[in-house]
């Protein structure tokens, strides 16, 4: 995957991720909050597998292994290390 279509992708996903956080907070009714809730958890569980595929063709493109993705499992940090990865130009 290009740098380009990386970071399309990235910011459109959280973009969805920060209007179902948004909604979450803003909404008092308890049903629509639970509705809300499910939605949000469905599509991180939806597009956690897109997400890995484009992390692991991103980290192919630039010529590293895609075990560095391991890195994902430290908190914040291997995160951001990642990210920093990812962000690199080709």
């Amino acid at each position: 995957a290009s740098r380009r279509d990386f970071i399309h992708f990235v910011l459109c996903h959280c973009g969805v991720i920060a209007v179902l956080l948004f909604l979450g907070f803003a909404i008092e009714h308890p049903f629509a909050l639970k509705v809300v809730n499910t939605l949000s958890g469905l599509f991180v569980i939806g597009t956690s597998l897109s997400c890995v595929a484009l992390f692991v063709r991103r980290m192919n493109a630039l010529g590293r292994s895609p075990k560095l993705l391991m890195l994902a499992l430290i908190p914040v940090l291997g995160w951001i290390y990642l990210l920093f990865i990812c962000l690199k130009k080709d």
